[in-house]
């Protein structure tokens, strides 16, 4: 019987019941904290939009340890006087807005009131500003539960606040901050999105006193991108302009420039950096079958809504938005990107798009405006979509074995034939191997099958003695974004067994000494590209074993057989025998299945035989 845990205190006993009481305001501030600061990212966010509100054209960012000791954001704004800095800190006061009313028109970065008295409740914070009409600044200084002191101070027009000592008070929000090329990584995203934003803005970013970012006021977007994104990205995007309903600009990638996750597309709503699935389902609708299920196109796309027309007040970090008419996006969104491809030199013919990628209740196919027609077949190789997926975490891995499903059976059991015992009958579709033992008709997918051979063995032999290794006679240098430079650097350790000696060549780039010797001839800046996304796709709080096991199964499937690839009986009977060693459980790493078996009597049924 079913029956769930017993509890500790049972609520209907009255010793167990607390009275009800108002909470004190330092508790209720760090619960609040909790929404608003995560991480250092987040403490640059609040205050570097503070800084836009106040009309800075100037904002410096300096950091320590990934902004885990000091965060600190200085601007050339309107600056504040010592009441209204007071004023400031406490919760809910802001100048953005005064009705509810005004939340469905709001202009600015930042309206709640909540950043700085949730910074203040969780870090030491310096304030130093001065306006333009006073002879002298004024510093408030606090943190915690330690009452703000105040003192004049002689400084510039602007602000400087200092964030030091994050969750200094809290341990146990403490110690979920990551290593400081992490942090150091997130805050660099935020920044580049920024800068594409804002090209207007002149943006650095100092790193233990050392300079990792600097954009100089640009108001030409094609340059700033060139800047941010870099001369090679950026010599493949074009660009897009609609103005049918909604203002649409942006520049994107060509269909052979594709990234595994959406890190690489920087959204924009009225100037504001957001996460929408509504505008990436747009986006990868435009690229209809240019581009594989599950990649994404690389640049900027901005959307400017009518002021009543977008609610920003969706989530605490201001990070997703809601449309009044999401549909209507949606179609002003395709109808860029798509007049964008079609004027592209590679697309000579009307583009496909995908139906299954519209959100529900969005546009259909015949709603857009252009004709649409298979279009795959007639781009150059160079364009067509890779056939390696992005790795998805679609069965649970618990040490590599991953349940059965009842039609697809694993043939090995206690008595049965083995996989090296199968008769090899031949290859089907340059994809599957046909093979029957004295009971069964088995069907085996030859990519699959190898991948999950080979993500075995990169597992165990990263948990012994480690993989062998090829010494690159030129080390390779990789360009990527800052979050996956983090996340290689951070993983080092583990790359190393899997036979990687992979470094960080600055806050943008990694630098590539070896790669594993069974992949020597395979490209390896897309080996190591695969893996940055697979690491950050882990998430803040992957743990060593799937970390691991997250690269070695995007090493094996580089390395195993493809669809596509002709096997000989020798390298087949190679892999049955290799097979024979580990528990396939009828799936690859990536959660699709590798054997199909059927008995000789659910053959004949097949055929209606008794």
């Amino acid at each position: 019987m079913l029956r769930w845990p017993a509890m500790t205190r049972h609520l209907a006993d009255p010793t167990a019941v607390r009275p009800i009481l108002l909470l004190d305001p330092l508790v209720a501030n760090q619960i609040a904290a909790g929404e608003v600061v995560e991480r250092p990212a987040s403490v640059v966010k609040e205050l570097v939009e503070n800084s836009l509100d106040a009309g800075a054209t100037h904002i410096q960012i300096r950091l320590k340890d990934g902004g885990r000791t000091l965060t600190q954001v200085i601007d050339n704004g309107s600056g504040l006087d010592g009441p209204s800095a007071r004023l400031a800190f406490l919760r809910h006061a802001t100048s953005k807005l005064r009705t509810a009313d005004e939340l469905m028109a709001i202009q600015t970065f930042g309206f709640r009131g909540e950043a700085l008295a949730s910074i203040l409740a969780v870090s030491n914070v310096t304030l130093t500003a001065r306006r333009a009409d006073m002879d002298v600044g004024v510093r408030l200084v606090g943190g915690g539960a330690v009452a703000l002191q105040e003192e004049p101070a002689g400084c510039p027009v602007g602000t400087d606040l200092q964030v030091a000592d994050l969750f200094f008070n809290v341990p146990a929000r403490q110690k979920f901050l990551r290593t400081a090329a992490t942090e150091l990584g997130q805050i660099l995203r935020f920044v580049d999105a920024l800068a594409l934003a804002r090209p207007d803005l002149h943006l650095t970013v100092h790193h233990n006193d050392r300079k990792v970012a600097d954009y100089p006021t640009d108001p030409d977007l094609i340059r700033r991108t060139h800047a941010v994104l870099g001369a090679n990205v950026a010599a493949r995007l074009y660009p897009l302009a609609d103005d049918y309903e909604y203002q649409v600009r942006g520049l994107l990638s060509e269909p052979g420039l594709h990234h595994g996750g959406p890190g690489q597309l920087t959204l924009l709503v009225n100037g504001r950096h957001v996460a929408d699935r509504t505008l990436q389902h747009a986006v990868i609708a435009a690229y209809g079958t240019l581009l594989e299920r599950g990649r994404y196109p690389v640049g900027v796309l901005a959307v400017e809504c009518p002021a009543g027309t977008v609610d920003v007040n969706v989530h605490p970090a201001k990070t997703e938005v809601r449309f009044v008419q999401s549909q209507a996006v949606f179609a002003s969104v395709v109808r860029a990107v798509r007049g964008m491809l079609a004027a592209t030199p590679w697309v000579k013919e009307p583009l496909t798009v995908r139906t299954t990628a519209l959100p529900v209740g969005g546009p259909t196919v015949r709603d857009l405006p252009v004709p649409v027609r298979p279009l795959r077949e007639q781009l150059p190789s160079a364009w067509r979509p890779a056939t390696l997926r992005p790795f998805q975490h679609t069965q649970p891995f618990s040490s590599g074995i991953v349940g059965v499903q009842d039609a697809l059976q694993p043939p090995a059991e206690p008595g049965a034939t083995t996989y090296s015992g199968l008769r090899y009958i031949g290859q089907v579709g340059k994809c599957f191997l046909v093979c029957e033992s004295e009971d069964a008709f088995v069907l085996i997918d030859q990519h699959a099958a190898h991948e999950r051979v080979l993500f075995e063995q990169f597992v165990q032999r990263a948990r012994t003695n480690g993989y062998a290794m090829q010494q690159l006679l030129i080390p390779q240098t990789i360009p990527l974004i800052p979050a996956e430079v983090a996340a290689l650097d951070d993983a080092a350790d583990l790359l190393t067994p899997l036979g990687f000696v992979v470094e960080a060549a600055g806050e943008r780039a990694v630098r590539v000494r070896a790669q594993p010797a069974i992949l020597r001839d395979r490209d390896v800046a897309a080996e190591v590209r695969a893996l940055a996304v697979s690491l950050t796709q882990g998430g803040r709080g992957a743990g060593t074993l799937e970390l691991l096991e997250r690269a070695a199964a995007t090493l094996a499937c580089h390395a195993a057989w493809r669809a596509g690839d002709t096997m000989r009986p020798d390298d087949v009977q190679r892999l049955l025998r290799e097979m024979e060693d580990i528990d396939l459980s009828a799936y690859c790493p990536h959660g699709r299945p590798v054997v199909f078996r059927a008995n000789w009597q659910e053959v004949g049924r097949w055929f209606g035989r008794p």
